[in-house]
């Protein structure tokens, strides 16, 4: 549950849904229920009705499901950088070490000079995932339920 909404699900709409499947199953050892190819009918905001067909999955693995959505030729489902899923987070011994296969570094937090305390890296098809060190995992469960979420290190004055 994420305030008043029951979140069961994160989306993401790939080109091509097979490499989606494999890149992020690998990155994230999530495995996946078995590919829907479906018509559906649709009524667009601006009152248009269209016929739209739609491959796509969900994955075994949940909650939260991370559900991919195959476009197609001129598919109301459009990939976003903008509007899509940014990042999947999630704990890890180390986040110097990718997730996955071909994930390079974007960023990440500097300790000491070097990286440390998260990271995020991309994958070919443009996922990104955050690794945040799991040594702050009691931190975050005590920030979900209520308390403070201590910085990493003091925030400079002034």
């Amino acid at each position: 549950m994420l305030g008043a909404h029951d979140v069961f699900h994160v989306g993401r709409v790939v080109e091509d849904l097979d490499v989606a499947m494999r890149t992020i199953g690998e990155n994230l050892s999530i495995t996946w229920a078995p590919v829907q190819l479906r018509a559906i009918a649709i009524l667009t905001g601006c009152g248009e009705e269209r016929d739209e067909t739609i491959r796509f999955t969900y994955s075994a693995d949940g909650p939260p499901h991370v559900e991919l959505i195959e476009i197609g030729p001129d598919s109301l489902w459009r990939p976003s950088s903008d509007a899509g899923l940014h990042h999947i987070g999630a704990f890890a011994d180390d986040v110097t070490t990718p997730p996955g296969p071909g994930m390079d570094l974007e960023f990440g937090g500097r300790v000491d000079g070097r990286l440390g305390g998260f990271a995020y890296y991309t994958a070919p098809n443009g996922m990104r995932v955050e690794l945040v060190d799991a040594s702050r995992r009691a931190g975050f469960a005590a920030w979900f339920a209520g308390g403070g979420l201590a910085p990493t290190r003091p925030v400079p004055d002034g």
